[in-house]
């Protein structure tokens, strides 16, 4: 199993740091903050107090031996940046971190990040899409141009079979999974649907596309 990181425990990295203590995954959380710390402690594995741009502090709490972390130091740039390198010099195989702009992203990259993450900017890009899209459920981008999106089947949709449909051809995006509407008998979710499956009237669908095949789909 592998072990996790959260170092910083504002609203957003305790927030990780409980979700991931309530699945059983091993986290040691870090904050300056004694009571931040403390809030925590009964929930993580390992709740320290200590300040991470101190390098051998690193190495003392057992930091340096974990698989994951998650730096979530708000809008202390030089901080952020500083444990990203220490991180990186002791060989953590995955460092993520919480950015504030396009330069700090740039920064962290240099110095080590493995990836950089803006939660609230793409929570409210994935609103968005909901808001202007009412067939949408939940939006995903995932490599530039791609996205996964979950939407309320198009009534076009209603009562034919995959294979009348053909996805792929006609729309250029690819099916996931089905999430059944109603009772009726069966899984609730059907992932990597065959050819033969129907798609009822509520059933809510989960596809892969480009932009732009999936901006057509929700057009329909």
């Amino acid at each position: 199993m592998r072990q996790f990181a959260i170092i910083g425990l504002g609203n957003f990295g305790s927030t990780v740091a409980r979700t991931l203590g309530s699945k059983g995954v091993p986290v040691i959380a870090v904050d300056r903050n004694p009571a931040r710390v403390d809030d925590l402690r009964d929930e993580v594995t390992h709740a320290i107090v200590g300040d991470v741009t101190d390098s051998s502090f690193i190495v003392s709490s057992g930091i340096a031996d974990v698989d994951v972390a998650l730096i979530a130091l708000g809008d202390d740039i030089e901080a952020s940046v500083l444990v990203t390198l220490n991180l990186a010099e002791c060989g953590v195989e995955e460092i993520v971190v919480k950015g504030v702009s396009e330069e700090h992203k740039r920064i962290l990259t240099v110095v080590g990040a493995h990836r950089v993450i803006f939660p609230e900017r793409e929570m409210a890009e994935r609103i968005a899409m909901a808001l202007a899209a009412p067939n949408i459920i939940d939006h995903i981008p995932l490599t530039e141009g791609y996205s996964i999106v979950e939407l309320i089947a198009p009534e076009l949709f209603e009562n034919k079979s995959l294979a009348d449909l053909n996805l792929r051809r006609e729309y250029g995006v690819e099916l996931l999974a089905i999430k059944r509407a109603g009772a009726e008998a069966g899984p609730k979710v059907v992932v990597v649907p065959g050819a033969g499956e129907i798609i009822h009237p509520g059933d809510k669908l989960v596809i892969l596309g480009t932009e732009k095949d999936v901006e057509g789909i929700q057009g329909i």
